[in-house]
């Protein structure tokens, strides 16, 4: 009876883990940025990967000069998701952990920070 316990506690738990992963995996286009309310990268290209608790986001300026990318380990904790970044295009960043509500609706995702003063909405491809 111990060993069916372990053996379903085990499962949930994988269950849990892919659910999480399958929820949000996917491409995404950036749409929009604000930051402290005030509009952010207007007019810029992003992309966006999330696959196998791994987020990747890539932005390129409108004249094409100016590049960023982020790579992170991304991690749910409730309604809170956190992100360690592994990759950075500063590579003071690398380590940093941001804390975010992310939410997924329909096709729309929303990332926002848990103050509310950063907000990035993406669009599922």
């Amino acid at each position: 009876m111990k060993k069916l316990s372990l053996v379903l506690t085990v499962l949930f738990l994988l269950i849990s883990i892919s659910a999480f992963a399958g929820n949000l995996d996917g491409v995404y286009k950036f749409s929009t940025r604000t930051i402290e309310g005030a509009p952010n990268m207007q007019g810029w290209w992003g992309m966006m990967v999330i696959k196998s608790n791994t987020m990747t986001r890539m932005y390129r300026s409108t004249d094409g000069t100016t590049e960023k990318f982020y790579v992170g380990d991304l991690s749910n904790e409730g309604d809170v998701y956190k992100l360690k970044l592994t990759h950075a295009y500063k590579p003071n960043y690398v380590g940093n952990e941001h804390q975010n509500k992310i939410i997924l609706n329909a096709s729309n995702l929303s990332m926002e920070s848990l103050d509310g003063k950063f907000i990035e909405t993406w669009i599922k491809k």
